[in-house]
């Protein structure tokens, strides 16, 4: 799937932006998960390529020699040290080439399966959105559960209930999800990298295992890689057409905004004790037909440039027309810690506090907005001296 701006910025026409991020986080572990058999594929050829090296080493140094019965025969005296020496040179360090095949064999299906999870993530932001549930919880097991269990899931989303369905149906998805629970929290599987000398075969397989009452048999590694990388690519560009048709119906998504009016700074060069700031949005009708509660993620497109950020404001003051005329606050209900996640982050209306009662407690907190953001109108007020 070829993700572009075009649904970069679609994604902020329908306001569910946060959505991005995992889009492309899905697409950068399908990436890994690719780089996973290319970098196999090319250590299995460089060991067949010293096994041939070698095999040719191995013909100079027949020699002729006579049976008791006058046969002539040629023969060829083979010790441990002459064996071929098997070395991948990473970043200038001698590695284990079996290592590394068994490591980067258990990375291409965790790699496939943590695709599986930020897809989840995809639908959790941008088709649940003001329902998501915590990123924490989610994964591919999780999100199929809530589908499943939740009516308002399959009757809002019912091309994505049908593809979540389809994806844990699938020979292809058991098999990644098998063999990553399989390595992640059991044990390895037996899998199996030998080079084949003197006439006889490579051998490249992943092993057989049993795990949930379900036998998995041997099969031949080239054949698995393959089937399951075209698997990952086709669900991909499936799963992204599907979620382009549900996200347009615009469901769940009340009340979100990319922006604020400003943020109001005030620095009394005198006093400093009377320095205040605080970020505002403008008063719609009147403040009690406000809605209760706002979900705010900063998003700017600028130059062909998108900027997006999350909320680190406590509360978010509402005025009148003149920045200083308070009229009520919307308070933070969602904490997010220092993090680089995205959210539309929950503000709900606080309905017990006036309006100089949030100004007073916006002074006491005697905060300066030093925060370059791109995303933010700053006005700075210098008063004395």
């Amino acid at each position: 799937m070829e993700y572009c701006k075009e649904l970069q910025k679609d994604l902020i026409e329908h306001k569910i932006y946060s959505a991005w991020q995992f889009i492309e986080y899905t697409q950068e572990n399908i990436n890994i998960a690719n780089y996973c058999v290319n970098i196999i594929n090319k250590i299995i050829d460089k060991l067949e390529m010293k096994t041939d090296r070698w095999q040719e080493e191995m013909e100079t140094r027949f020699y002729d020699d006579t049976l008791g019965n006058g046969t002539k025969v040629k023969r060829l005296s083979i010790k441990q040290e002459d064996l071929p020496i098997y070395e991948i040179r990473v970043a200038g360090e001698k590695i284990d080439p079996w290592f590394l095949f068994d490591k980067l064999l258990r990375d291409f299906f965790q790699y496939s399966m943590n695709a599986f999870d930020s897809m989840s993530q995809i639908i959790n932001a941008g088709l649940l959105a003001n329902k998501e549930k915590k990123v924490d919880t989610i994964d591919i097991q999780m999100m199929t559960k809530i589908f499943k269990t939740s009516a308002w899931c399959k009757t809002s989303f019912p091309e994505m209930h049908q593809w979540l369905k389809k994806v844990n149906e699938s020979k292809d998805f058991k098999y990644i999800e098998a063999v990553n629970n399989r390595t992640k929290h059991t044990v390895n599987i037996a899998n199996k990298l030998a080079m084949g000398i003197l006439g006889s075969n490579n051998i490249t397989q992943i092993g057989a295992f049993y795990r949930k009452n379900e036998q998995h048999d041997r099969v031949e590694l080239d054949e698995q890689l393959k089937q399951t990388n075209q698997f990952m690519l086709d669900i991909w560009d499936e799963f992204i057409s599907v979620f382009k048709e549900e996200y347009k119906k615009d469901k769940f998504i009340e009340n979100r905004r990319h922006s604020i009016t400003g943020v109001r700074q005030q620095i009394c060069e005198d006093d400093p004790k009377q320095n205040l700031s605080y970020a505002y949005i403008k008063v719609e009708d009147n403040f009690d037909a406000m809605p209760e509660k706002i979900y705010l993620l900063f998003v700017k497109e600028e130059d062909d440039q998108i900027y997006g950020n999350e909320s680190t404001f406590d509360n978010i003051l509402v005025t009148g027309e003149k920045n200083t005329d308070i009229l009520g606050r919307y308070k933070n209900d969602q904490d997010i810690g220092n993090d680089n996640l995205l959210h539309y982050r929950t503000y709900v209306k606080d309905k017990s506090a006036t309006g100089p009662q949030c100004l007073y407690e916006e002074q006491k907190k005697n905060i300066t907005y030093s925060v370059m953001n791109p995303c933010v109108n700053l006005e700075i007020i210098k008063i004395g001296k």
